[in-house]
């Protein structure tokens, strides 16, 4: 499997990593055909580049060995194929605030590497600022699904990200395969009914109040490792994040990475939310915990106007981006 594509994607488009850059990559044990790949391409460039290796974290979100979180500030640019993620932790926070411009993949795979990866990131751009400047002066996000999610949740937009695939400027950070429009959520209240999730089963029902999980249903009135963590970490029962999907080339395949990325998807996090609240302590909920949920084919409306209807992306006009 020719792997050289994904990795141009990476070095070339996405980062626009120069000659002589210093350039750290981090890996916990993924897979090394991955990491290979990355560091011919940037051999052949003539990048400055260095490969740091640590023990795979016991969950996404959790702080990185110190060493690890020093050498990310001290880089150029960070690239992260890991299994765990960087992305909602304090060294990748901390790593935007000295410069360092930060691309983190977790649980990449070569599916993923030869499939969404290798997007039309003009055309994820595009969508991503779409739906980013749709959310200017939202207050209220809808979203139901045909398998009974009904949520509502209050949003600020400057609380928001696009993920459009460019990390090319001092301190920019973004999650590869690219393809969102994503923020922290403010407040939640509903039902949301799970459709793609590593941690429970299909249908799975979480109830939602005041921007927390009180409940977790299954169908079958079994246990979940989702059940399991809410009653283990107070912190992983808050509404952390809301996500829609914008990449042209992603399909559902079981991986996070990927599958929330899906364009006309939506996803809902449970969990660590400082990377979108690093100043507002009062929304801020740090903790070792981030998990995203998929809703497929989802209605979404923005303060009562219809912007996804069924999977079916209504907004047309890309005036007014920013």
């Amino acid at each position: 499997m020719d792997l050289r594509k994904g990795a141009e994607t990476v070095v070339e488009q996405c980062m626009d990593i120069k000659s002589g850059e210093e350039v750290l990559v981090l890996n916990d044990g993924n897979d090394q055909d991955l990491i290979d790949a990355l560091l011919k391409v940037l051999d052949d460039l003539g990048a400055d580049y260095r490969l740091m290796e640590y023990e795979e974290p016991e969950n996404h979100g959790e702080e990185p060995p110190q060493e690890v979180a020093e050498g990310m500030k001290e880089a150029d640019a960070v690239i992260a194929p890991t299994l765990k993620s960087l992305s909602h932790t304090d060294a990748r926070h901390k790593a935007n605030e000295a410069g360092s411009r930060v691309a983190t993949m977790p649980t990449v795979s070569k599916k993923v590497w030869n499939q969404s990866l290798n997007a039309d990131y003009e055309k994820v751009r595009a969508l991503s600022r779409r739906f980013y400047s749709a959310l200017e002066n939202v207050l209220e996000v809808r979203i139901e699904t045909p398998s009974g999610t009904d949520l509502k949740l209050k949003v600020d937009r400057k609380y928001f990200e696009k993920d459009t695939g460019f990390i090319r400027e001092d301190g920019d950070f973004g999650n590869l395969p690219a393809g969102e429009a994503d923020g922290g959520v403010l407040d939640a209240s509903g039902v949301l009914v799970i459709d793609h999730f590593p941690f429970a089963p299909e249908g799975t029902e979480v109830e939602i109040e005041d921007n927390r999980a009180v409940a977790v249903r299954h169908q079958n009135k079994g246990e979940s490792e989702l059940m399991e963590t809410f009653e283990q970490f107070g912190c992983a029962r808050q509404v952390a994040e809301l996500g829609i999907g914008t990449n042209q080339e992603a399909t559902l395949i079981g991986n996070v990475l990927q599958d929330e990325k899906v364009k006309g998807t939506v996803h809902v996090a449970f969990g660590d939310n400082s990377s979108y609240f690093p100043e507002n302590h009062e929304k801020r909920n740090i903790c070792d915990i981030h998990w995203d949920t998929i809703c497929e084919n989802p209605t979404v409306w923005f303060d009562g106007e219809k912007v996804i209807d069924e999977g079916e992306i209504l907004i047309k006009s890309e005036q007014h981006l920013k």
